[in-house]
């Protein structure tokens, strides 16, 4: 995953990681400047969490989702690291393929920074942010507990010999998925809609 991620830094063409919006963006490139994958020491049962570091001057409509969701890919081993440079390559790969963008709730926005510009927090502000989070945090791992013992209260049913397992879907490799309609094609239609008003 890390080396895939490393293929996002630099001035790239995101028309392939993002929602498209052809009626208001017009230019897709961005910079990224950061990418880094690294553990956290935290776990659950087996599940391990690790962080996604992302800088750049500008993201687009979705595009931190659609990075992770294609790394996701990569790090099931379903997809190469080199499927970040077809991506990226909008003259090989000039329409998106059909994917699924990860969810948006471990996503945190940590900062933003301005040329000329200093924000400031105040001292309250910046307490009543702490006392937020941790009323936050309290409640989830009070929710945390509550499931957790309910399935202590669940019995795990034997498997049933005559059941058919359930058949995984199969992974569908991300360059020959139908794809959606490329940026020129939406342009096309935006046209279209304005000259028909």
């Amino acid at each position: 995953m890390q080396k895939a991620a490393f293929k996002f830094i630099g001035e790239h063409d995101f028309r392939n990681f993002c929602k498209m919006d052809a009626a208001n963006v017009s230019n897709y490139k961005r910079y990224i400047t950061d990418f880094n994958i690294s553990a956290c020491d935290q776990r659950s049962n087996h599940d391990e969490l690790w962080s996604m570091n992302i800088r750049g001057s500008a993201f687009l409509w979705h595009q931190v989702r659609c990075m992770a969701a294609v790394l996701f890919f990569v790090g099931q081993g379903l997809e190469s690291p080199c499927v970040v440079d077809s991506l990226l390559d909008i003259t090989k790969t000039p329409r998106k393929p059909q994917y699924t963008m990860a969810p948006e709730l471990p996503l945190i926005l940590r900062s933003c920074l301005f040329d000329g510009v200093s924000f400031m927090c105040s001292s309250d502000a910046n307490q009543a942010l702490i006392e937020h989070l941790k009323d936050e945090h309290h409640q989830y791992m009070l929710q945390a507990a509550i499931f957790d013992e309910a399935l202590t209260c669940l019995s795990i049913p034997e498997p049933n010999p005559l059941e058919y397992p359930k058949k995984k879907r199969k992974h569908i490799p991300l360059l020959s998925r139908e794809a959606e309609p490329s940026y020129e094609e939406r342009r096309a239609r935006v046209k279209a809609k304005s000259a028909n008003v």
